[in-house]
């Protein structure tokens, strides 16, 4: 039997609840929600509004619940698909899980009900009509895939004068398909972060999830159910508060969408400028930007909607709100507190608290600071110096009582060599005699001279008389060593042995004959 879609109108804007007019009439609640919305887009505000109308001016509304538009067997209840597509977008709802809502629901109120392939069948040329995207797999904001394709593109490089390669790095969002590509000079983890970093510009925001290949770049180690992240990538991911799913090693399947998506810009990317010649990487670099907006702005096949449209429409306001200033790119390294209270970073050195000598320590370095951190707290930070071989030093972390070597010069290193012993200064000045830059030698002598403070003054003295003596390369490291394996008390025995021995024959008076 035909329902009556003006009465049911009628009695909702008189007062009746939604849920008793679906009882009153034997329909769904879903689709007393659909008339009432559909009425008052059209204006019908009130029973007054609906006075010259009949049941026939409804009939759009229940042609769009499906889709369809075509002829169907009136005992069935049409599913609300404004309202299944609408909860698509929820997290860990699907499109079986509505489905048995409505089986639930019609049920309840006595009506027949399609199955689940129908339902999804009229789902799909539903969304497929009505909306950008269709949710049977992929809900808004989710996931965004990201990958480098296979193949490189060639490009002139003016500055070195040769023909170079460059890398296509390409991100795709699942529900909306919509794609951003881009090249980079390499695949270094510099320009995977800054790839990721104009891939959420591009996007206006950030999906909840990052599901990239198991890239050298990204993931240090592919274990199977804990691939362990690079420290950098982790800590972008966190500034924009978005999480990353790598794929798993020998799982096929869950590649094929970022796969499929990679195949997809390298087809229509690499291959329509496959025959251009470029003659710098910035003319490059223009011509992927418009190549991928012409496949952005494109009807998806088809479909009349293009990948900016489904985006815009469906997708756009899922994603996380990007943080006032984007990601500052940071590397991470580890060295080990040196005698001098400094840690060594790209040929600067950086103070750090005395209590932490010979401690390992994780350094993290951005275009600004370098942070230096033991089992994860800070314990020093410093304006970076690009210079080379400069000392930054906070005076604070230096040990009570003791000057530190920056402040000193060649004379002031061989004045306190002397103190100590000739050799210890002769050691010294062999020192700064082999140093390239005289600076480059200050930590050695400073650590050579240290070791006085563990082994004594006087075995450090006999220690460079016998490196002297064999002739070694004047080191840090040499002397230590002698110290350590007490090569210098050994010299020191041998030689009072040799002074206190008689030498020659001692034959006495009686042996003469003498009395």
């Amino acid at each position: 039997m035909e329902s009556n879609y003006l009465q049911i109108v009628r009695s909702v804007y008189n007062g009746i609840s939604q849920r008793q007019t679906a009882k009153l009439h034997g329909v769904s609640r879903s689709t007393v929600a659909i008339l009432v919305r559909y009425a008052q887009s059209q204006g019908w505000l009130n029973s007054q509004d609906l006075n010259e109308l009949t049941n026939l001016d409804f009939e759009p509304a229940m042609q769009r619940k499906t889709g369809l538009g075509e002829n169907r067997d009136e005992s069935y209840e049409l599913p609300d698909y404004e309202y299944v597509h609408a909860e698509l977008a929820k997290q860990h709802v699907t499109l079986t899980l509505l489905w048995e809502e409505y089986v639930e629901e019609c049920i309840q109120n006595g009506n027949r009900y399609y199955m689940e392939t129908q339902f999804r069948r009229y789902y799909h040329k539903y969304a497929k009509t009505e909306k950008a995207t269709i949710r049977l797999h992929h809900k808004p904001g989710i996931a965004v895939q990201l990958d480098w394709a296979g193949s490189k593109i060639a490009y002139y490089d003016e500055d070195e004068g040769e023909l170079c390669e460059a890398s296509l790095f390409v991100a795709v969002l699942p529900c909306s398909q919509l794609i951003y590509a881009e090249v980079f000079r390499n695949e270094k983890l510099p320009s995977w972060i800054a790839a990721h970093i104009n891939c959420f510009k591009y996007f206006g925001g950030v999906p909840k999830t990052l599901v990239p290949d198991n890239l050298k770049t990204g993931v240090n180690k592919a274990i199977f159910y804990e691939p362990e992240l690079n420290r950098t990538y982790q800590e972008m991911a966190e500034y924009y508060g978005t999480v990353i799913l790598p794929t798993r090693a020998r799982k096929p399947k869950d590649k094929a969408a970022v796969e499929n998506s990679v195949k997809i810009a390298s087809h229509r990317i690499l291959g329509k400028l496959r025959n251009k010649t470029f003659h710098n990487f910035f003319d490059l670099h223009e011509s992927v930007g418009k190549a991928l907006e012409e496949i952005n702005s494109a009807p998806l096949t088809g479909r009349s909607v293009s990948r900016w449209n489904a985006f815009n429409g469906e997708e756009k306001d899922f994603l996380l709100t990007l943080p006032p200033e984007p990601f500052l790119l940071s590397e991470w390294s580890e060295a080990k507190v040196q005698p001098n209270c400094h840690v060594s970073y790209r040929g600067c050195f950086y103070s750090v608290p005395f209590e932490y000598l010979g401690e390992s320590m994780d350094i993290r370095a951005t275009d600004r600071t370098v942070e230096i951190f033991y089992h994860h707290q800070r314990v020093a930070s410093h304006k970076r110096s690009w210079g080379n071989n400069r000392y930054i030093t906070v005076n604070d972390h230096m040990p009570p009582g003791k000057l530190f070597f920056v402040d000193w010069d060649q004379e002031r290193f061989l004045s306190w060599a002397e103190k100590i012993g000739r050799s210890c200064k002769k050691v010294i000045q062999g020192v700064l005699d082999k140093a390239v830059i005289e600076q480059q030698a200050y930590r050695s002598c400073f650590g050579i001279l240290g070791l006085k403070d563990k082994y004594s003054s006087t075995r450090l003295e006999a220690a460079c008389a016998y490196l002297l003596e064999v002739g070694s390369s004047p080191t840090y490291s040499q002397i230590k060593r002698i110290l350590e394996r007490e090569e210098d008390l050994v010299a020191r025995e041998n030689e009072s042995n040799q002074i206190t021995k008689p030498k020659g024959f001692s034959r006495g008076a009686d042996y003469f004959g003498k009395k």
